[in-house]
C-alpha cells in the first residue's frame, strides 16, 4: 500500500472518532442534544430491498450517477459517551431529486440503481457509517439528508442534515430556527478512490434520555 493510500484510509478511519464543532469537544460536560427535523412525507414506506449501510451498491451492481459520499459520525449521549447498537435509518433523494416511495415514483430510485434508504446499528465506540451520494436539491429545498436513530432509553430522534453553503431555504417547507445550523456539515474531499467514495462528511449526533 503506497503512503498516499494509506494516509487516506487512515484520515477516513479516524474522522468518525472526532467530535464535530457543533457539539463541542468531547471533554465537554453536557452536550445538547441534536435538533430535531421534519420526517417529510417519504418515510419509507417498507424496508425491503438491500438494506445496509450501502446505498450504492445493490444486488453487487454500483449506482455511478451522482458523486459518492461516504457518511460517517458517532451517536452520543449528552456526556458525550458512545451510545452502543443504536438503530441508525438514513433516506434521500437520487441522482434525479426523486425519493424511493409510493407517494414519489414508487420504486423509480431502485430501478435506476439506487437503493434509497439504509439503516446501520451503532459500534462500540458509537460509531456508524454510509456510503452514499450526495444528494441533489429539489422543489426549492436545500440538499438533505434524513435521519432517524432510536436507542433503548433515549428520546427517539428524526432530523435532517443539510450541507454548508447550500442550506438556504427558498421555500416555507421543512424551515425551522436558526438551529439549522447546527445541523450543518462540511464536506472533505477524498483523494483515494479505493475508499470507494469522492466526498465525505462527518454528522454526530447526540440523543436524549428519555
Amino acid at each position: 500500500m503506497n503512503r498516499v493510500r494509506r494516509d487516506t484510509l487512515l484520515g477516513v478511519a479516524t474522522l468518525a472518532s472526532l467530535p464535530l464543532s457543533n457539539h463541542g469537544s468531547a471533554k465537554t460536560s453536557a452536550l445538547a442534544p441534536t435538533p430535531a427535523d421534519s420526517e417529510g412525507p417519504f418515510y419509507p414506506a417498507a424496508w425491503t430491498g438491500d438494506v445496509d449501510g450501502d446505498l450504492i451498491v445493490v444486488n453487487g451492481k454500483r449506482y455511478d450517477a451522482g458523486v459518492s459520499l461516504l457518511l460517517l459520525g458517532r451517536i452520543l449521549d449528552v456526556r458525550a459517551a458512545p451510545i452502543i447498537d443504536a438503530n441508525v435509518e438514513i433516506w434521500q433523494v437520487d441522482a434525479t431529486g426523486v425519493y424511493r416511495h409510493p407517494r414519489d415514483d414508487g420504486d423509480g430510485p431502485l430501478k435506476r440503481g439506487f437503493q434509497g434508504f439504509g439503516r446501520t446499528a451503532s459500534d462500540t465506540k458509537g460509531g456508524y457509517r454510509f456510503r452514499t451520494i450526495k444528494p441533489v436539491n429539489y422543489g426549492g429545498r436545500p440538499a438533505h439528508v434524513h435521519f432517524k436513530v432510536e436507542a433503548k432509553g433515549y428520546r427517539t430522534l428524526t432530523t435532517q442534515m443539510y450541507f454548508a453553503g447550500e442550506n438556504q431555504e427558498r421555500s416555507n417547507w421543512g424551515s425551522f430556527s436558526q438551529e439549522r445550523d447546527r445541523l450543518t456539515v462540511k464536506t472533505e474531499s477524498l483523494r483515494d478512490p479505493s475508499v470507494g467514495a469522492q466526498l465525505s462528511a462527518n454528522f454526530e449526533i447526540v440523543l436524549a434520555k428519555t
